[in-house]
């Protein structure tokens, strides 16, 4: 890996980022959403639990719609306007292209959850062994952008793919703020399955095994990626 390529990456990145209102857009949404969670959680002040679970909601959304989202939108426009197979015809390395994009939203995604947090206005009591979840996290969102980016031939099947991650892994969390009015059964053994939920586990009940549940998630959709990205540019 050069670095001196990948400063150039990641500054093209960067500049294509910040001039495209669809990518800044996330960001925005995801802030507005947690200022008005803050109302909610005045009132759920004297509950632990409720406000643990409210801030793995909000980081969970960033890390979606600010890491997954954004790189799938970059690489539908690259693929769509040629420029993606101008980069691979350049010195620049597989790695490199993706490390870029990825570097890029990790950072976006990073600083609209701090700010995320603080609108929320909660006392933030997370464990270590939690914050090592959310990395594993945010690294499996970073690949799963960069998977289904290079899968999407256009900006139209780009919003189609978007919709796959926001609906599985954005909103089932939202499941379990109803499991106490509703029985959600099935949900919620899905819920108790998936990567925000194997977070809320380890945090509330100290499963401490879920991290390598985590690591297995991250696995298969880094195996999902490299198998993507040869599908994808086989004949190149």
């Amino acid at each position: 890996m050069n670095i001196t390529r990948l400063s150039a990456l990641l500054e093209k990145d960067f500049k294509e980022a910040i001039r495209n209102p669809s990518i800044i857009f996330m960001p925005i949404i995801i802030l507005a959403i947690s200022f008005f969670y803050r109302f909610i959680m005045s009132e759920l002040s004297d509950s632990d639990s409720a406000t643990t679970l409210m801030q793995l909601i909000v980081i969970n959304m960033a890390f979606v719609a600010v890491a997954t989202t954004p790189i799938i939108t970059m690489f539908a426009e690259e693929i769509e306007k040629g420029t993606l197979k101008g980069l691979i015809e350049t010195p620049a390395t597989k790695l490199e292209i993706l490390l870029s994009k990825a570097i890029i939203m990790a950072i976006l995604a990073i600083f609209t959850t701090i700010i995320s947090l603080l609108l929320l206005d909660s006392a933030i009591n997370f464990e270590l062994k939690t914050y090592f979840g959310f990395a594993i996290l945010l690294i499996f969102y970073l690949t799963l952008g960069l998977t289904l980016g290079i899968l999407s031939n256009s900006t139209g099947t780009a919003t189609t793919y978007s919709m796959i991650p926001f609906f599985i892994f954005g909103m089932t969390p939202f499941f379990e703020t109803m499991k106490d009015v509703l029985n959600l059964g099935f949900f919620e053994r899905i819920l108790n399955i998936l990567p925000i939920g194997l977070i809320l586990e380890l945090d509330t009940n100290d499963q401490s095994l879920n991290l390598v549940f985590l690591i297995i998630w991250l696995i298969v959709c880094a195996f999902s990626l490299i198998f993507a990205y040869h599908y994808k540019f086989r004949k190149r």
